[in-house]
């Protein structure tokens, strides 16, 4: 299931991109998604976050009352024209469910806008489609925080 997104910031492309992978940034999104707990790490152009969140009433049976997300973020250096290529990839642990796509970040007259392309695929035969159409609004909430959560984030530093 495809799950595009487009997110508007008010600041520059270059300090856009290093708050997607600036530790802070993701303890910011934790406290937005009503993380438990938000630990990361930095690999190669970019940053790992892993969140102890809330499960959704859809998996709870599942996972429990919380629910592990790993997330990804990792982003090319930037274009002559100040846009670059990324990748974001985020899981589920216990659960075969992934949302992956390319990061495209394009400088605007205001600032910039991301856009995401994910594929959210759901592998568990028979109940993988029922499970990807309740957690499209789940996921696509969870990207919208980084837009609302970004740009107070960069408002203040």
């Amino acid at each position: 299931m495809k799950i595009p997104s487009t997110l508007t910031f008010t600041h520059p492309g270059d300090r856009v991109a290093d708050m997607f992978v600036n530790p802070d940034f993701a303890l910011h999104v934790g406290k937005e998604v009503d993380a438990e707990n938000v630990t990361t790490s930095q690999i190669d152009k970019g940053l790992t976050s892993v969140f102890t969140i809330p499960s959704p009433d859809s998996v709870r049976k599942l996972l429990g009352p919380t629910m592990t997300v790993t997330e990804t973020v990792t982003w090319e250096a930037p274009r002559p024209d100040g846009s670059r290529r990324g990748r974001m990839t985020m899981s589920v642990t216990g659960m075969p469910a992934k949302t992956d796509g390319p990061l495209t970040l394009t400088p605007t007259a205001t600032g910039c806008v991301v856009d995401y392309d994910a594929e959210f695929m759901v592998r568990i035969p028979l109940f993988g489609k029922k499970i990807e159409d309740m957690a499209q609004k789940y996921l696509t909430q969870i990207i919208s925080a980084c837009e609302r959560v970004g740009n107070n984030w960069l408002n203040s530093n």
